[in-house]
Formats: structure tokens, C-alpha cells, sequence
């Protein structure tokens, strides 16, 4: 291999994984913290910061509790609106993360993460909020707060993360 040496990436730990939901009520989950932040964005055309206000909040986050990977419900939808929505605040989650030399998050189909945590592909928020209670003894704020945690654990257990 001559005299360059190959540098390899630490291992990643439960402290280092933040899970999203992103959405106008954007869930969250971390061992840090967790919970919901409110991206509403007022009719007032003056006041349409949501998008700041997302990139903000997530690059503060990320740089309190120096996260290292970031895991996030993927854009799936038949909505126009709300699909439109989710693809803009995807596209900010890959610009802060490339700002901030973190690896493109990890994205994971609704279906997918419903049948990981319920056995359900078609799970309600009902059943998401529940699942937390049953499997982690978690009681989560919202079913925002319940995908952010259920893809936290998704990504801890497909990388097998202790």
C-alpha cells in the first residue's frame, strides 16, 4: 500500500444517531433529547422562515451534541402539497449535512419503518405511539416524536449500533 495509511472511520455509537420525521412538525429523537420542533409557517409572506428555521435548528443540534449520523423517514407520498413539503425539507437535511461533512442520511421507507416497529406495513399513528410504549416503555409527545424514535432504533439495529 506504499506510505499511505488508511484511515478509518470511528465506530459509531448510540450517542452519535439523531432520528427525524421531518415535516412542518418535525419529530426528533436522540439520547440527548427528544421531542418535536414546530416549523409552522405563518400566512404573513414576511414571516415564511421555515426553511431557515429548519436549517437552523438542525445544524444547532447537531453541533450541541456533535451527531455523526442522522437517519430519516424518506419522501413518500400522493399528496402534492405535502410531498412537495418533505422534498424541500430533504433537500435542506442534505445541504446542512453536507455543510457540516456528515455522511447523507440514512432515508427509510414509511413502510418499511411501520413494519419494523409494529410488524404492520400499514401501521396508524395510533399504532406508532403504542409500539413506543410496548417496546421501549417510551410515551412520545406526538406519533412525530414516535417515527423519530422508531428510526432511531431501526438504524441502531440494522448497523447493529450498541
Amino acid at each position: 500500500m506504499g506510505s499511505r495509511e488508511l484511515k478509518s472511520k470511528p465506530a459509531l455509537t448510540r450517542a452519535d444517531v439523531l432520528g427525524l420525521d421531518l415535516a412542518t412538525m418535525t419529530g426528533y429523537y436522540s439520547l440527548h433529547e427528544s421531542g418535536v420542533w414546530n416549523f409552522f409557517e405563518s400566512k404573513v409572506r414576511n414571516e415564511n422562515k421555515q426553511h431557515k428555521a429548519l436549517r437552523d435548528t438542525l445544524i444547532a443540534f447537531i453541533k450541541r451534541y456533535d451527531i455523526k449520523q442522522i437517519v430519516a423517514e424518506d419522501v413518500v407520498g400522493v399528496h402534492f402539497v405535502d410531498t412537495r413539503k418533505l422534498s424541500e425539507f430533504r433537500g435542506i437535511l442534505l445541504e446542512v449535512c453536507d455543510e457540516l461533512s456528515l455522511p447523507t442520511p440514512e432515508f427509510v421507507n414509511p413502510m418499511t419503518l411501520k413494519k419494523f416497529a409494529t410488524g404492520n406495513g400499514r401501521a396508524t399513528k395510533i399504532d406508532m405511539i403504542n409500539a413506543c410504549v410496548e417496546r421501549y416503555n417510551y410515551k412520545p409527545f406526538s406519533d412525530d416524536e414516535a417515527d423519530a424514535l422508531h428510526l432511531f432504533y431501526y438504524y441502531l439495529r440494522k448497523y447493529r449500533i450498541v
